[in-house]
């Protein structure tokens, strides 16, 4: 999104929550009405110091005003457009379902473990969080030191900075979604 309107959206955004009018927001900040709605639709860029003088009238820190993060909210990704990863002799198949996002900070994955397929990853960043679902069978999940036994709709939260792992429990596929956060 271009600067200009970004930083229009999130002065607009800003006064709505702390339910101010532009005509009060305008007065404590010092510039006219007709100047704030001409920022808040993007038609104008303010300087630094009208941007400053935003910031301390809605009483926050100036680069918050400036965030452009570019997040779309609508994202399709499609299963033929990933390149599967084949791992533990072709026996555990990991797709990238939503690659890293740099706005949410998430990554997510489908997990399919053929029988006696095992899934031992290498341990992620620190701060990283897991979320793992179990679509389809029967999975034995190691983490954070204990053993679980997750059924269909089964899911468990933990730790990915730390060893963990996936193995198939039944002669037939396993299928889970991971779902990656890493916290600031």
């Amino acid at each position: 999104m271009e600067l200009t309107r970004a930083v229009g959206e999130n002065i607009k955004r800003i006064r709505k929550s702390k339910k101010l009018s532009m005509e009060r927001l305008a007065a404590e900040a010092g510039v006219s009405r007709s100047m704030l709605g001409q920022i808040e639709r993007g038609e104008a860029n303010p300087s630094v110091g009208i941007v400053g003088k935003l910031a301390l009238a809605l009483k926050v820190p100036a680069e918050v005003l400036l965030e452009n993060d570019d997040f779309e909210a609508l994202t399709e990704y499609r299963n033929v457009d990933t390149k599967p990863m084949r791992l533990d002799g072709g026996k555990a198949v990991l797709r990238c379902n939503f690659p890293y996002d740099d706005v949410t900070r998430i990554e997510s994955y489908f997990l399919d473990l053929y029988i006696s397929a095992h899934y031992i990853p290498e341990p992620s960043i620190p701060g990283c969080i897991c979320y793992a679902t179990v679509v389809s069978g029967t999975v034995s999940m190691t983490a954070q030191g204990q053993t679980f036994q997750l059924i269909e709709r089964g899911a468990l939260r933990f730790a990915a900075d730390q060893p963990y792992s996936f193995e198939n429990m039944t002669n037939a596929t396993a299928r889970l979604v991971l779902i990656y956060q890493y916290l600031k």
